[in-house]
């Protein structure tokens, strides 16, 4: 086996279970690791460094959907590239916003496992630094071009959408990074008054409670601490879920 495929969940299920059918109709054969209820997000990501024993391994979140032939592309890639490029990002099509995002990454092993992640905010973006600062190579294919190598985010509740948005605009306004959100409260308010689908509300007051909200602290996300203005939320914006693959309505009180 040349790559190692890491799995990192948090038992989401609904998008893991997708996220493993599609892993398993891979044209390339490799093998399957889970990264199970790990945190923080820096020590998830540290695991796939330490447990992998092959030459290249991809990291892969449980919100991935990926196409049949995406691992494969992606080892083809690092195999063909030079022997100092340390990692190749390729983007997946968004279904939240509808656009192509980064990305999907295969990492060669011997070159990253020098540079182990620190519980910063955008601790791969910290990591990616340091192997650039070392001599190393790093790609990122364009969001535009033919390398979509599958979906991310297609099954969003309430909750998890709300702390996307929330974390997106943190990481941009207090680091600097996810540029490509600013223009986006304008939309999500508007998408929601189209919709008036709870998880768009949802997806609207995480991104005002980033924007809005006191800094968060520079450490990566913990899916153990309780998210305090999401907990505030819920409270005066009830959702009932009528079912497993997300449905959802506002609960409303009868007068």
């Amino acid at each position: 086996m040349v790559t190692t495929v890491f799995v990192a969940t948090i038992g989401d299920q609904a998008n893991f279970e997708d996220c493993m059918t599609r892993l398993k109709c891979q044209s390339l054969r490799c093998d399957i690791e889970i990264v199970d209820h790990v945190a923080p997000m820096s020590a998830a990501f540290q695991q796939m460094i330490d447990r992998c024993r092959t030459p290249f391994y991809v990291q892969v979140d449980e919100d991935m959907i990926l196409f049949p032939e995406a691992i494969e592309r992606l080892q083809i890639m690092l195999e063909q590239s030079a022997p100092d490029t340390a990692i190749i990002c390729a983007p997946l099509w968004d279904c939240d916003v509808q656009r192509p995002i980064q990305g999907l990454k295969i990492y060669r092993h011997e070159i990253v496992k020098q540079f182990p992640y620190r519980d910063l905010m955008i601790c791969e973006i910290d990591q990616l630094r340091r192997i650039e600062a070392a001599g190393y190579k790093v790609v990122q294919l364009p969001v535009d071009g033919p390398h979509c190598l599958g979906e991310h985010g297609k099954h969003y509740t309430p909750e998890s959408i709300f702390k996307r948005w929330q974390r997106s605009f943190q990481k941009h306004l207090q680091k600097g990074r996810m540029p490509w959100v600013a223009p986006y409260p304008q939309w999500l308010l508007d998408r929601y008054v189209e919709t008036r689908d709870p998880r768009h509300l949802y997806a609207l007051l995480g991104a005002i409670a980033g924007i809005a909200g006191a800094p968060a602290a520079d450490k990566e996300q913990d899916w153990r601490v309780p998210n305090e203005a999401l907990e505030r939320i819920q409270r005066f914006f009830p959702v009932s879920h009528a079912s497993v693959n997300g449905d959802c309505e506002i609960e409303t009180e009868s007068t």
